[in-house]
Formats: C-alpha cells, sequence, structure tokens
C-alpha cells in the first residue's frame, strides 16, 4: 500500500522518482491481500499486480528509505550503515522537515532533495530512527476497517513527506 500511495503522490507532485517496496520478512512472491487491494481501489489505485519480495543488497542504493517500523528501519541500516540519515518512519520525516530550512527553490533538483533528504536525516536526536508514535503496523489478518485505516495513515504521512521534500 506504501508503494502505491508513495508512488502516486510523487507523480501528483511532478517528482520523477522509481518507487519500490521489499520487506525484511521471508514473505516473498506473495500477491496483496484482498483488504489491501480494496483499501487502494478505493484511494483509486491498483495494487492488483503486486508481488511482495524481500529486500536485498541491489536494493540499497538509493536516495530515500521508507520503513513502516523502527524494526524495518533497523533491519536496512543493519544491511547498510550508510543509508541512517536517509532512512525514515513514514511519519518522521514531516516532523523533522518541519524543523529544518526549506529548500526555497521552484522546482527542487534530484540532488537537492537528496542534500534535503541527508540533512533531515542528521536533525535527528540520538540514534534511533523515528518514535513509536511515527511507526505504521501492518495491518495483515486485521479486518478490512484496519487496512483502510492503515491506509488513510499512509496516505497522511506520505502526502506530508512529498511537500516536505518540495518545500
Amino acid at each position: 500500500m506504501g508503494e502505491a500511495i508513495l508512488r502516486e503522490r510523487f507523480s501528483q507532485a511532478g517528482i520523477e522518482a522509481a518507487v519500490a517496496s521489499a520487506g525484511t520478512l521471508g514473505w516473498s512472491q506473495r500477491p496483496a491481500s484482498k483488504h489491501a487491494v480494496t483499501a487502494m481501489t478505493e484511494m483509486g489505485l491498483d495494487i492488483g499486480g503486486h508481488v511482495s519480495r524481500r529486500i536485498s543488497s541491489g536494493d540499497l542504493d538509493v536516495d530515500l528509505v521508507v520503513a513502516m517500523t523502527r524494526i524495518h528501519a533497523g533491519a536496512v541500516i543493519g544491511r547498510d550503515s550508510e543509508l541512517k540519515s536517509r532512512v525514515f518512519l513514514p511519519g518522521e520525516f514531516g516532523r523533522l522537515a518541519a524543523a529544518s530550512p526549506p529548500l526555497g527553490l521552484q522546482t527542487p533538483t534530484a540532488t537537492a532533495m537528496r542534500e534535503r533528504i541527508e540533512m533531515i536525516g542528521s536533525m535527528r536526536d540520538g540514534n534511533f530512527v523515528g518514535r513509536p508514535a511515527e511507526e505504521i503496523d501492518d495491518p495483515a489478518g486485521e479486518p478490512l476497517a484496519a487496512y483502510r485505516v492503515t491506509a488513510e495513515r499512509l496516505d497522511r504521512h506520505l502526502s506530508g513527506l512529498v511537500d516536505a521534500l518540495m518545500t
């Protein structure tokens, strides 16, 4: 769900970005759950062809990682500690960006956005990524209502992330 929402929000903002999701658990080659498909369809997004995959080393040459939980963030950073300033929880990026100086560019370049991402990542207090309230738990096994709530939270936080990148 996060992949589809982030891809759509980037597209709406006119940001060309490759967006892909990968999990830290061993769940590979599974389709999106029927509730996830329904929740995304209700938002006008199609994830019917989605197939899960586990994160690999090739996935780590990226400008930004949005991890759903601190455990996921730690797993990514454990694979490549150089990514620490580019790994965020969905709600964390917007919170930190609000305290940072804006880019001040009409159309930010990829280089400027990467520098902003890293600068925002360097603003953290301590060594931990995010706060518990900024995590988004996987609704797997829950009823459709939980998927809808998760989709709404993802949309709110990822829209805020894209807005913060553009300012």
